[in-house]
């Protein structure tokens, strides 16, 4: 029993050693907390307000013929606070999330994590990089990505959130019209 115990104890140190240096993180049983700041690459502020899209991923426990597995996606947006600073709760339940980091006049960054036994909080900071052709990237990237949360029902995200997206993307276009 006393091995057992101390097996458990030393889990998480043995399971450190699989993450690569950019990710920070503190040893615990499963990863339920994810923390960081989202800033310019230069380590500076973004000049405009960012947000996070969070899609979590839920196994199903259906296996297909080629031995993949079926997850149901569950999707919802978080805001940074003012110095850029966000606090993700990672569901229990869930066996995979994606982080993307959508801000006005920057490049998007993604960011995707598998729950892993021996990781209890997870720190990541986003540096988004400014878009030199931003009403492009936006047209053909970022604004095709957000419109499936909008359209697509099996994200159950919330109506209120969705409606921000579609005001934000609206916003965007209208942006471009006028500098024209």
């Amino acid at each position: 029993m006393r091995v057992l115990l101390l097996f458990l104890l030393m889990l998480p140190m043995l399971l450190g050693g699989c993450y690569p240096e950019s990710l920070d993180y503190s040893p615990g049983w499963g990863t339920r907390i994810i923390v960081g700041t989202v800033k310019e690459v230069n380590s500076q502020q973004l000049e405009s307000r960012s947000f996070i899209i969070v899609l979590e991923y839920y196994s199903n426990f259906v296996l297909f013929e080629d031995e993949t597995l079926l997850y149901a996606p569950k999707a919802r947006v978080v805001f940074p606070g003012k110095n850029g600073k966000f606090r993700i709760s990672f569901d229990l339940k869930a066996t995979a999330i994606d982080l993307t980091f959508v801000a006005s006049g920057y490049s998007m960054q993604r960011f995707r994590f598998k729950r892993q036994l021996g990781i209890g909080e997870l720190r990541y900071d986003a540096t988004l990089s400014r878009s030199d052709v931003w009403q492009n990237e936006f047209i053909l990237q970022t604004a095709p990505f957000l419109e499936k949360f909008i359209l697509e029902q099996r994200y159950r995200m919330p109506d209120s959130q969705q409606l921000f997206i579609g005001n934000w993307m609206a916003e965007e276009r209208r942006r471009f019209v006028v500098e024209k």
